[in-house]
C-alpha cells in the first residue's frame, strides 16, 4: 500500500528517470466530467495523475519501475495514467 506522500515521490522519481511531464493530477468532479474521466476516478482524490513521456510509447521499464513503487501505470494511448495499486484508506 502507498500513502499520498510516497505516491508523489514515486511520480517524481518516474518522471525524472523517464523524462515525463504531469499533464493532469487532481480534478474537481465538474472538470473530471468535462474531460471524460470515469466516475470514482483517482484524480478526484489526488491519487491519480496523467504523465506524458518525451518519448511517448509503451515502456515496459517505466511500468516495471512504477510497480516496484506500488504505482499502477496504465497506458492510455497518448499518456500513462498513474494511480496506487491499493488505496491507503
Amino acid at each position: 500500500m502507498i500513502d499520498f506522500r510516497n505516491f508523489i515521490d514515486g511520480v517524481m522519481v518516474l518522471c525524472a528517470k523517464y523524462r515525463g511531464s504531469v499533464s493532469s493530477w487532481g480534478r474537481t468532479p465538474k472538470h473530471n466530467k468535462e474531460v471524460g474521466g470515469v466516475e470514482g476516478s483517482y484524480h478526484l482524490i489526488w491519487l491519480g495523475c496523467d504523465v506524458v513521456l518525451d518519448e511517448m510509447k509503451k515502456n515496459p521499464g517505466f511500468e516495471k519501475d512504477a510497480e516496484q513503487l506500488n504505482i499502477r501505470a496504465i497506458m492510455e494511448g497518448d499518456h500513462y495514467h498513474l494511480q496506487p495499486w491499493e488505496l491507503p484508506f
